[in-house]
């Protein structure tokens, strides 16, 4: 009995503070201890994320706009071209499906969809229409290139002498142009008449040969009760009786009847 209390204050003599004595102890140990150096590594990168961090931003920031805005502004561009290369297209079509390519004014359609938001509009309007007179044989004589002088030569004539602001258009054939131009009758009658004298001062040539054409002239006001066919249908009659009384004329439906003034004379 005394020997054993004596090697029981034996081991309490020797007992090293810490020591384990048990593999349970042993598993706790490692435990604790693996936690404790895990949580002493995570506060060492925490302290040095938080005096290296602002450099890391920064750096990321710069890496981040570089690529971000390579990559993103290829992608925009790219997108922003094919929308341009689209408008570009679309453009290009509505222009082929409204203009006259010889001359480059309105075409036939154009002008009626113009005529008819006139009619509707219920504004104060006169319609010329303007027929090269025997232009068969300009085309005869001298060839359809000339022919197409012709043409070129009267619609710039026209724009020179009507309002800038008028819609012109080229609407088939000799009966090659139409316009609807804003004023007075007596306003659009004098416009007309400088235009009709111009032409027929203009030279033109072909094959070392010179020529002259003149025009007829047409015209018609739009009026509350009338459509643009019923406007357009006037205009036709007064552009018909110009060239039955000789071409090189304007004609329109006067307050008193029909009269028509003749550059002839």
């Amino acid at each position: 009995m005394v020997h054993a209390v004596e090697g029981r204050d034996n081991q309490e003599r020797w007992r090293v503070r810490g020591e384990v004595r048990t593999l349970r102890q042993v598993r706790l140990r490692t435990l604790v201890g693996t936690l404790g150096v895990v949580a002493i590594a995570d506060l060492v990168d925490l302290i040095a994320n938080l005096i290296f961090a602002p450099w890391q931003i920064v750096r990321s920031a710069i890496q981040t706009t570089l690529i971000a805005g390579t990559l993103g502004g290829y992608v925009i561009y790219t997108h922003a071209r094919a929308n341009l290369r689209l408008y570009e297209m679309k453009t290009y079509l509505a222009l082929l499906s409204t203009t006259d390519p010889l001359t480059g004014l309105l075409n036939r359609r154009a002008f009626f969809d113009r005529a008819r938001a006139v009619a509707e509009s219920r504004q104060p309007h006169m319609l010329v229409l303007v027929d090269i007179d025997r232009f068969k044989t300009v085309n005869d004589r001298f060839g359809h290139p000339a022919g197409d002088a012709v043409i070129q030569g009267v619609s710039r004539l026209m724009k020179a002498h009507f309002h800038a602001d008028a819609p012109l258009a080229r609407i088939g054939g000799e009966e090659f142009s139409a316009m609807l131009l804003t004023g007075t009758l007596d306003e659009v009658r004098a416009s007309a008449d400088a235009f009709c004298a111009a032409v027929a001062n203009e030279p033109f040539q072909e094959g070392g040969m010179n020529f002259q054409v003149t025009v007829s002239v047409g015209l018609a006001p739009f009026a509350p009760d009338r459509t643009a066919d019923e406007v357009y249908a006037l205009a036709d009659v007064q552009l018909y009786r110009a060239k039955q009384e000789g071409g090189n004329r304007v004609a329109w439906e006067g307050r008193g009847g029909k009269a028509a003034r003749d550059h002839n004379d």
